[in-house]
């Protein structure tokens, strides 16, 4: 029987949904891979294994799930942190980096985001991607913004948002792939602003 316990079956079902999800945070974040267990998943939630078959259908759908749940709130928090009075370029730069930065470093998004999701059905990759589409609605608004005021190059508004997207978790992999050091984020962060900027036809890339 599930340790949940609860006043109502709503409420029941809920916080047995939330603890199905906690436990599955907890077990990608202390082995770094999303390939997790399921009975493993409903013994830390203290639920039976039959019990997880009546929230998710299977392992993707439950990583879907917690990406679902908590990476919007993230994305949200990340664009929040960058300086409004920065202008265009600086903003897209300041935005990219910060997202390296925390698929870096978080144990648990990190691994889903870019060592995980490509294993994952077509389904859960879809609604990882539609997760963060707040971040990639953010970076369109630049890019528009800095093609109205001459700063970047326009190109086809799908193919900008695709080489944004794709320089970032490009530099993303290449660190994670690496040494964990400040030096080396640095030097990859870095990296990315100069050749991102550059290539939307920033010309003030180093200023």
């Amino acid at each position: 029987m599930p340790r949940i316990r609860a006043s109502s079956i709503g409420e029941h079902k809920a916080l047995t949904r939330r603890a199905l999800l906690d436990a599955a945070r907890t077990l990608i974040d202390e082995r770094g891979t999303a390939e997790i267990s399921l009975g493993e998943v409903a013994f830390l939630a203290g639920v039976g294994r039959t019990t997880f078959y009546d929230y998710f259908s299977d392992r993707d759908d439950l990583i879907a799930a917690l990406v679902e749940e908590e990476l919007p709130n993230v994305v949200a928090e990340l664009i929040a942190e960058v300086p409004e009075d920065l202008d265009i370029p600086d903003r897209l730069g300041a935005l990219a980096v910060k997202m390296v930065e925390f698929v870096a470093k978080d144990r648990v998004f990190g691994v889903i985001l870019h060592r995980e999701v490509g294993r994952m059905n077509a389904d859960t990759q879809r609604r990882i991607v539609d997760s963060h589409v707040q971040l990639s609605q953010e970076m369109a608004g630049l890019y528009r913004r800095g093609v109205e005021e001459g700063v970047f190059r326009p190109l086809p508004p799908r193919l900008a948002g695709s080489l944004i997207q794709d320089t970032i978790m490009s530099a993303a992999k290449v660190f994670i792939e690496g040494p964990d050091t400040e030096e080396r984020l640095r030097e990859v962060t870095d990296g990315l602003r100069s050749f991102l900027l550059g290539g939307l036809g920033y010309s003030d890339v180093d200023g």
